[in-house]
């Protein structure tokens, strides 16, 4: 039952931690500095991902281009070099880069001439003081008003850019630039986006290429819980959860057959014991109802003396078959109105052992015939049919004892009425250590002190008027 409590408040700590690492994991905010990485050749090296900005091809890539006329038919440049630039940012890790940015410083001044894939922001002469920002696609140019400072030329616009001056770029997610793909498991092959733009230079030769060496990536992991290593302890949990759930069901499903078949199986027992009782009880109607009454009283001493439920049933039961034996007792004897004489008591006392005898293969209840065999032996030791003596005594004969005399003072005989209230109480208090063991007839007197055994009310009217 603990576990079952325990262990879901467990498995909802568990994922909530769970969540919130990965929450706090895909929201940390990442950047790759350029300038403070490590470098092989070309490559910024960073721990989750790798950043190259490299001429397209490997070489320069490098063309000359000859006299470049603005819209106005003015001569701008009688030679200008242009050069493709791909910036690579390579994913080496296990889970995608989702929102990321690219900010790229300018290292000297050049043209911006074309650019594909998603925005450029630039920000134009930012050392001057004079800065300029505009985000726009130069691959679309037709489609914007470009209010940076440009030449509108023969080989389309060229944006001025000064040393200092730096782009955002954003991805394109519809070209597949974002997010990047993780890092492909078992094989040399990246998972990478790569960016295009064009530059163009004024005053280079075609081999020349530019250091590129200042900027900011910004980016996102983006885990998934599933691939947490604590993911799999917490299904184990879960698992381990639903099995307990399921064992309870199952426990209780199978002890409340049980239950149900015990009460079958005492109902059965309890009938068999009662139908006997009766025929008992029939060779004398005076005693009719003496041994059901027996077994309610020893049943509630056993309560008081802290028996378990189970444990004061078995003394019920015992109880109930204390005088079996008198089916060995004539009737004369059983219903004889007068004093018994000495051989007849002789006969009469015998019904214990007859009953301890008629019990002893009872052996679904255990101790079924110490009721039979010993309630009528005495505390003091002056009792019967062995003149058992104090903790000799077995306790179900010292409770069944005490049960047994107070209904039968309390009943009406066929030689006599029952006792008053007092007369009994009297009894009872007087034989306390002598016939009755102490502890047992206290319990009894206080159950009688707090109603919970009553006495025959009219029964004690009836004596109480004689």
């Amino acid at each position: 039952m603990i576990f079952n409590i325990v262990l879901p408040i467990l498995i909802a700590i568990c994922t909530g931690l769970l969540f919130l690492q990965n929450y706090l994991y895909n929201t940390k905010d990442r950047v790759a500095v350029l300038d403070t990485a490590e470098r092989d050749g070309t490559k910024f090296l960073f721990g989750d991902i790798t950043v190259e900005i490299v001429t397209r091809g490997g070489d320069s890539g490098s063309w000359n281009t000859d006299n470049v006329i603005d819209s106005h038919g003015n001569m701008l440049y009688k030679k200008i070099i242009g050069t493709i630039y791909e910036l690579v940012i390579i994913n080496n890790t296990s889970n995608p880069i989702t929102d990321w940015t690219a900010t790229i410083t300018i290292p000297e001044h050049m043209y911006v001439n074309n650019t594909w894939n998603g925005d450029f922001e630039y920000h134009q002469h930012v050392a001057s003081g004079n800065e300029k920002v505009q985000a726009l696609d130069l691959a679309e140019y037709s489609n914007y008003t470009i209010t940076l400072d440009h030449d509108m030329t023969t080989i389309g616009p060229l944006v001025e850019l000064d040393e200092g001056d730096w782009f955002i770029y954003y991805p394109d997610e519809t070209m597949g630039e974002m997010p990047i793909a993780p890092k492909p498991k078992n094989t040399d092959k990246e998972s990478n986006s790569r960016i295009g733009f064009i530059m163009y230079f004024p005053s280079r030769t075609v081999d020349y290429i530019a250091d590129f060496s200042h900027g900011e990536i910004h980016y996102h992991l983006q885990a998934s819980i599933l691939k947490s290593p604590f993911f799999p302890v917490i299904c184990v949990m879960v698992v381990a959860w639903i099995s307990c759930i399921m064992s309870a069901i199952i426990v209780k499903q199978n002890m409340k057959r049980f239950i149900e078949k015990q009460e079958l199986a005492n109902e059965a027992i309890e009938q068999t014991m009662r139908t006997f009782v009766n025929f008992i009880e029939a060779k004398d109607p005076s005693t009719m109802g003496h041994s059901v009454r027996v077994a309610e009283y020893a049943k509630q001493i056993s309560e008081k003396l802290g028996f378990t439920e189970d444990e004061a049933q078995r003394v019920r039961w015992i109880a109930l078959m204390h005088d079996c034996g008198k089916i060995y007792i004539p009737d004369e004897i059983l219903t004889k109105p007068g004093r018994l004489t000495d051989e007849e008591y002789e006969i009469m006392k015998k019904h214990t052992v007859y009953g301890s005898e008629i019990l002893r293969d009872f052996s679904s209840i255990d101790g079924m015939g110490l009721g039979a065999i010993s309630h009528h032996e005495r505390y003091d030791g002056s009792g019967y049919p062995n003149g058992l003596k104090g903790e000799e005594i077995p306790l179900i004969g010292r409770i069944i004892c005490v049960s047994d005399a107070f209904d039968a003072m309390n009943s009406r005989r066929c030689y006599r009425h029952n006792l008053s209230k007092q007369v009994i109480l009297d009894e009872l208090s007087k034989n306390r250590g002598t016939q009755f063991d102490p502890v047992v007839i206290d319990c009894l007197l206080a159950l009688i002190n707090n109603g919970e055994i009553k006495f025959s009310e009219i029964a004690n009217e009836e004596a109480t008027d004689k």
